[in-house]
């Protein structure tokens, strides 16, 4: 499907610096939303923000599905990445798709838990399933690409 840029919370890049998030060993976990929530990249910094617009349906989960992050680095740029998530055999309709960090790392979303990214599932539409497969399809580039300057 054609989705929209990944697109990283405010919150989330300060975690990142400051080093309170490891990307190499928290989980994360990949949820839908459905069109009722408005994304604020500056705002929302707790699933709080987000969690009464999570969806429901046949065939998802509260809490979507177990996601890890990895990072890779060439040259002065450091790409977030992720697997592919689908969820098989589902009758549902969401438009967008947050990374939540699940600080607990149980599934079980805490209200405090950070929102890490989103992209909207087809660009100003929303995504629906018969009891077929919605699957999420992350960019070769990763999720989400910093680049250092380099030095003048």
């Amino acid at each position: 499907m054609p989705a929209t840029p990944w697109a990283l919370y405010g919150a989330a890049l300060e975690a990142i610096l400051a080093g309170s998030i490891d990307l190499d060993n928290d989980s994360f976990r990949m949820v839908l939303v459905s069109g009722d929530y408005v994304p604020d990249q500056a705002a929302d910094a707790a699933w709080s923000d987000i969690s009464a617009n999570e969806i429901a349906g046949t065939g998802y989960t509260a809490g979507g599905k177990a996601t890890p992050i990895t990072l890779s680095r060439t040259g002065l740029a450091v790409s977030l990445d992720t697997s592919d998530v689908s969820w098989p055999s589902s009758t549902l309709t969401a438009t967008y798709a947050v990374i939540v960090r699940d600080a607990g790392g149980v599934g079980a979303l805490a209200a405090s838990d950070l929102p890490i990214c989103f992209c909207e599932l087809e660009d100003g539409a929303a995504v629906s399933t018969t009891n077929g497969t919605l699957a999420v399809t992350i960019n070769a580039a990763g999720l989400y690409t910093f680049t250092a300057a380099a030095a003048a």
